[in-house]
């Protein structure tokens, strides 16, 4: 995972000052969203930051969260004493049980082993209050633009590809994972990335107590 943190430190690093551009996927969730007005939205790994400033320009409180220390400090560049916690998900989320209205991972959570992936949810789930959200965007298996089915096989729907690691998920992985979750909302989609077309599935999922 050192690899990784250092491949995404120089591609935000390349990045300088450039605002992000968002998509507008999180409005289809306003009513979710005006849930948290009191509680900061958790937006874990935020990347290139699009969500982060998307909830910011809303009057959102947002805690960025990622592991690539330039991804944090990018976001001084465009928004006003961000909110940042460094760290990688596999060792835990830094947040007290019940502390968060909704998290919003955005694809960031298609990098895992399975069991990794399992656990990350599990924690998910432990910083959510009960009937709070997870709102999450992944890897689809149709993801061609973007390497599904690339690379050597690490684990079904897993690879590794020139040292990066993806995993890509299909409805019955997602419905796995999520069983124990009430699915408000799940759908595939396909958006522009990179100048590609990327297939992803989107994803609301409500923790029940």
């Amino acid at each position: 995972m050192h690899d990784q943190r250092e491949h995404w430190n120089e591609l935000y690093q390349s990045l300088g000052d450039k605002k992000p551009v968002y998509d507008l996927w999180l409005d289809k969730y306003a009513d979710i969203l005006k849930a948290s007005r009191d509680m900061p939205i958790i937006d874990l790994g935020c990347g290139f930051g699009n969500d982060t400033l998307y909830l910011s320009e809303r009057g959102y409180k947002v805690i960025s969260c990622d592991f690539s220390p330039e991804a944090l400090h990018r976001l001084t560049n465009f928004i006003a004493n961000p909110d940042t916690r460094l760290f990688d998900m596999r060792e835990g989320l830094p947040f007290a049980r019940e502390s968060a209205q909704i998290i919003i991972a955005d694809l960031s959570l298609h990098y895992f082993s399975w069991s990794d992936t399992r656990n990350i949810l599990a924690d998910i789930k432990r910083v959510l209050v009960n009937h709070g959200y997870l709102l999450a965007r992944v890897n689809s298996v149709k993801d061609i633009n973007h390497g599904a089915g690339l690379g050597t096989v690490i684990e079904p729907n897993y690879y590794n590809n020139a040292g990066s690691l993806k995993r890509f998920f299909d409805k019955t992985q997602l419905a796995e994972l999520f069983r124990a979750w009430e699915i408000a909302y799940i759908n595939e989609h396909q958006i522009s990335r990179y100048r590609k077309n990327k297939i992803l599935w989107e994803f609301a999922v409500k923790k029940q107590a």
